[in-house]
């Protein structure tokens, strides 16, 4: 609010009062030298640039790169041979091996390897659940923050005028030090709780900054304070905390699945060219040039398979520990959901005391002291003391209309909106 002062008697100020703004409870407009942007193209631009966003998508890219794994065979073995192998005549032998795990293995591996890269897609479906939650934070914090700039900034203005005015009479007599020191008091209050606020508003532009991953000042608008909140579902069942959780499971399931199938033979495959030189049973002389071929197929059966049992037993305790984290998810969330809705009620019945009652008599406060004091009713300090009430108590509603805020946030969140 700006009020200007001119002329004085011994008594009162006077206020001219078509020079008089009153607009303690209007909403204001934001600095000129930033860029306004609404809540949903905030959103867009933090899922399009957050780079917390952008890393889980890489590491789901990371996964999905890793399911060409699923097949990786061991290294082949060639074997060059050359001595007396058959006879005491020179002979030459050349074979090649290949060894690998039985067929179920590699497709259990396969099945595992795609688990994890659907949990890696589940975390990006999380991270930017998460980031609209601390979009919507900021965004209408700053909302609040700003309209708490302006409320503090009218009053700065008011008391700075009436302090410019209240010198002059104190230099002509016309008044106490007490009323001139009672002022400068009141701007110093005020300027101090505007030095706090204008911090707390730089911070949170740093941080609206930051989610968005952008350098350039963005000023959030809304038409209205208030956090819109999603039609309410009394299950979090779709919570993509509740669907990680559901695919950490199938993950240890598809593990044990693995560790289980190791215990299934190894084989081998090979193929041998060779020569045989000297008489063969069929009485013909064979030379160097004369190969014969063959072929090779092995089993590798594990004879101590301890170890590998004990992995099985650790994969089936794995099942056990991912399904009790999964209930515990559960019920984690219904109770937290329970409990914002508790609370959603009681925020509501709040804000409506305020909005029905509070803002009224602030407003009749405001104008009826103002009135008075203009009319010379009232002295400056009772003045004060009024406008200080009415102050108050559009604070003390930016304060509860930020907890009915942070409240929607957080049950739109656990909705999964």
């Amino acid at each position: 609010l700006y009020v200007v002062f001119e002329g004085t008697d011994n008594k009162k100020l006077k206020v001219n009062k078509t020079l008089l703004i009153i607009t303690l409870f209007s909403i204001g407009t934001f600095s000129l030298n930033a860029q306004s942007i609404s809540f949903d193209e905030a959103v867009d631009m933090a899922l399009k640039n957050n780079l917390t966003i952008k890393n889980k998508l890489l590491v789901a890219e990371y996964q999905n790169k890793l399911k060409g794994t699923a097949y990786d065979l061991p290294q082949g073995n060639v074997l060059a041979e050359i001595g007396q192998i058959n006879s005491n005549y020179f002979d030459t032998k050349l074979s090649i091996s290949q060894s690998f795990s039985f067929p179920t293995i590699y497709s259990n591996q396969k099945k595992l390897l795609n688990e994890n890269w659907n949990a890696s897609v589940l975390s990006v479906s999380i991270s930017e659940l998460e980031t609209k939650k601390a979009v919507s934070g900021v965004f209408y914090h700053l909302i609040i923050l700003k309209e708490k700039e302006k409320m503090l900034l009218q009053a700065d203005s008011l008391f700075t005028e009436f302090i410019a005015k209240a010198n002059l009479r104190f230099e002509k007599g016309e008044t106490t030090i007490l009323e001139k020191t009672s002022a400068e008091s009141q701007r110093g209050t005020i300027r101090l709780q505007l030095k706090m606020l204008q911090s707390d508003i730089e911070i949170s532009q740093l941080q609206f900054q930051l989610l968005l991953n952008t350098t350039t000042k963005l000023e959030p608008k809304s038409e209205d304070f208030k956090v819109p909140l999603s039609a309410i579902i009394g299950d979090v069942s779709n919570h993509p905390n509740i669907k990680l959780l559901e695919q950490q499971v199938v993950i240890a399931n598809a593990n044990k699945q693995l560790e289980k199938s190791k215990l299934l033979p190894d084989i081998t495959l090979g193929y041998f060219n060779q020569s045989i030189r000297g008489i063969g049973a069929d009485d013909v002389l064979y030379n160097a040039r004369n190969r014969f071929n063959g072929g090779q197929i092995g089993v590798g059966v594990p004879l101590f398979y301890k170890a590998q049992k004990a992995r099985i037993n650790a994969a089936n305790e794995a099942v056990l520990i991912g399904e009790n984290e999964l209930e515990y998810g559960k019920l984690q969330l219904s109770t937290e959901l329970q409990s914002a809705l508790a609370k959603h009620d009681n925020n509501l019945e709040l804000l409506s005391y305020f909005e029905n009652t509070q803002l009224p008599n602030a407003t009749l406060i405001y104008n009826t002291a103002l009135q008075q004091f203009t009319a010379g009713e009232i002295n400056y300090l009772e003045w004060t003391m009024l406008h200080n009430q009415a102050l108050q108590i559009k604070s003390n509603y930016m304060d509860a209309l930020k907890e009915f805020n942070d409240n929607c946030i957080q049950i739109n969140f656990l909705i999964n909106k």
